[in-house]
């Protein structure tokens, strides 16, 4: 008497196995596709602008650079965060107005305008600009950026990247 007991293995041709694999992968994409597109899209929404308010043009003085500063809440993805931050204000004899980002075109530091040696400064890489925000000195190639900026009901209005 033979008291082998063969083991029971369930027998997949090639086909079935084939078949099987193509509807799995299909369900997997059907479902995955849209979940990983709803958590995935916050981050990978392209940043808009934003006007932002810096008050009465009369309280800037003539023939000077002045640090301006703002803070507003951003959505970020499902977050709302405050963003802070401040812009440099070139305001001259004729009242005309230039604003410069404080981001330095080199690595992203923040610039520092300082009076004494008439230069932007940038503490990172000891990057300076001149009061045009054109390079002088150090790693940075590329002026400051210049924000777009109005003026509505006498208040200096700057177009930010939000």
């Amino acid at each position: 008497m033979n008291n082998h007991k063969q083991k029971q293995t369930p027998h997949l041709d090639r086909r079935a196995f084939i078949k099987t694999t193509v509807l799995c992968s299909g369900a997997v994409i059907l479902t995955g596709f849209p979940l990983a597109s709803y958590f995935i899209a916050p981050a990978l929404k392209k940043a808009t602008g934003k006007w932002v308010n810096f008050g009465a043009v009369e309280n800037l003085s003539s023939g000077s650079i002045e640090m301006l500063t703002y803070e507003f809440m951003v959505k970020d993805g499902w977050l709302v965060l405050p963003q802070r931050g401040f812009v440099w204000a070139k305001i001259d004899k004729d009242h005309n107005i230039k604003v410069f980002s404080s981001t330095c075109t080199h690595l992203a530091c923040n610039v520092i305008w300082q009076e004494d040696a008439n230069q932007f400064i940038c503490p990172c890489h000891s990057g300076r600009f001149d009061s045009n925000g054109k390079p002088v000195a150090g790693p940075p190639t590329k002026p400051l950026s210049v924000l777009g900026h109005k003026i509505e009901e006498d208040k200096l209005l700057v177009y930010l990247n939000v």
